[in-house]
């Protein structure tokens, strides 16, 4: 193997590493309800498509979604899980399963959640930084507590108030 060839893998493995940073910086500005810096890791032109919530294109409509999700809940914790990524130069995917634990305010109080997922995402190098470029989340299930998948797949929008 060339010396050419090496650096270029170590730089394709270096920059699923920074993809991954991304991912993980992301969930965890959400878990520690710092909403607000999260429209910083989206490049300008963006797509954030949270299935059955909603799609923004703006860095104005994303902050007052994250927002809005940090006051509905007194605890998140997002668990990124089986990452799959694929580096092609300057742009990449990205396939993850999620499972978050959540505690969802609502008119009744308290209500303990769990959300589970799935991320297919696009990303772009910006100058050398990686952003989203497109998020993309789709609900396998968001269920109380109590619940559990098998008896109530989902409940969204009823239980979190997030219309």
């Amino acid at each position: 193997m060339s010396s050419h060839e090496l650096e270029a893998r170590i730089k394709k493995l270096e920059d699923i590493e920074q993809v991954k940073k991304l991912q993980y910086t992301y969930a965890y500005l959400i878990d520690t309800l710092q909403g607000e810096k999260v429209p910083d890791l989206f490049a300008d032109n963006f797509i954030a498509e949270y299935d059955q919530i909603g799609r923004y294109t703006t860095k104005e409509e994303l902050l007052r979604f994250m927002i809005m999700a940090r006051d509905g809940t007194t605890l998140m914790r997002h668990h990124m899980l089986a990452p799959i990524i694929e580096v092609e130069g300057d742009k990449a995917t990205g396939t993850w399963y999620l499972l978050v634990n959540e505690t969802d305010m609502t008119p009744q109080g308290e209500v303990p959640v769990w959300i589970q997922g799935k991320y297919e995402n696009e990303y772009v190098r910006v100058g050398s930084e990686w952003k989203f470029s497109h998020l993309k989340f789709k609900f396998a299930f968001y269920t109380p507590y109590e619940d559990g998948w098998a008896k109530t797949r989902m409940l969204y929008p009823e239980i979190s108030g997030i219309s």
